[in-house]
């Protein structure tokens, strides 16, 4: 029985960022399945709502392999690689994949190496589509002697903390009146981009890149807004460019479709293939129950200390 592949879809999306496939993912499921019901299949599969056969995973591998050879023979290494691409390579965590795409390439130049990386960083990174929910994260810094609001409004970018000199106290704010009074769910993760380190996603682990409070959980409620964290925390000491995003559920019957741990999931931190799924479902449950959930977001930036 051909089962689904955990997050396909971003594994694909590496393969097609990082080796520049020349063909589009239709021509490759028409292929695969011919022109009538492969687009749909191919996209279904990558979606985690199709399985995977094993012949179909061999030539997805098969077409891994020949553009890596592609590749490097146009930068000159025209021997092969140490180890070829193999099907059981697409069971691998998303970022562990494109670590080894990347390895076995080796001539992968940098420009696709940061557009990969961009897109990577932009699946954990939920953009918020604009609605009449008013719902947004407010980022509260305090200093060591004095303290900062409104510092989600700063005209010149993200809030930044530095190490060891500033506390962040988070908070949903735009909660209308009726919400307040009803019983809300709401998960919170928190997606790190490592390049001002000089690093690329994959140069970390998934829980370095990725982390949840535990979730969904019941928040507190106070003055119409929703507060993440009961008093103000010394961030943690990662450097990093970071972005909140938070789900406010306001009617349970949509947690079956939302939560790929079921409707009465315990609150929890959520893996990668969780996360992936979630996120997924997430695009999906906002354009088809409008009204029962909204989400937002807000970046924020974690630094070393200036020298004084």
């Amino acid at each position: 029985m051909a089962t689904a592949i955990p997050n396909l879809f971003l594994k694909w999306l590496a393969v097609r960022e990082l080796l520049r496939l020349p063909q589009s993912n239709a021509e490759i499921a028409t292929r695969l399945w011919g022109p009538d019901d492969g687009p749909s299949k191919f996209s279904k599969m990558l979606r985690g709502d199709y399985g995977c056969e094993p012949d179909v995973a061999g030539e997805l591998a098969e077409v891994v392999n020949k553009r890596i050879a592609i590749v490097r023979g146009a930068a000159g290494k025209h021997d092969a690689p140490a180890a070829a691409f193999r099907p059981v390579d697409f069971e691998a965590p998303v970022l562990g994949f494109a670590r080894k795409i990347v390895d076995t390439t080796e001539v992968i130049d940098p420009d696709a190496l940061d557009r990969t990386h961009k897109a990577l960083v932009k699946e954990f990174s939920p953009d918020a589509p604009a609605s009449a929910s008013g719902l947004h994260v407010a980022i509260e810094q305090y200093g060591t002697t004095r303290f900062f609001e409104g510092a989600a409004a700063a005209p010149s970018g993200p809030p930044v903390f530095e190490i060891g000199r500033h506390k962040g106290l988070f908070a949903i704010e735009g909660l209308p009146p009726e919400d307040a009074t009803r019983p809300l769910k709401v998960y919170v993760m928190f997606s790190r981009d490592p390049a001002i380190q000089g690093s690329r996603i994959w140069d970390i682990s998934f829980e370095d890149a990725v982390r949840w409070l535990p979730s969904p959980f019941e928040p507190v409620v106070e003055g119409g807004r929703i507060l993440l964290m009961k008093e103000p925390k010394p961030v943690q000491p990662i450097p990093g460019r970071f972005r909140l995003t938070a789900i406010v559920v306001r009617d349970p019957a949509v947690l079956p479709r939302l939560d790929p741990r079921g409707a009465n999931a315990s609150a929890a931190p959520l893996d990668e293939e969780e996360t992936a799924r979630l996120l997924t479902n997430l695009t999906r449950v906002a354009k088809s129950h409008a009204n029962a959930l909204a989400y937002c977001g807000s970046d924020y930036v974690v630094r070393e200390p200036k020298a004084a």
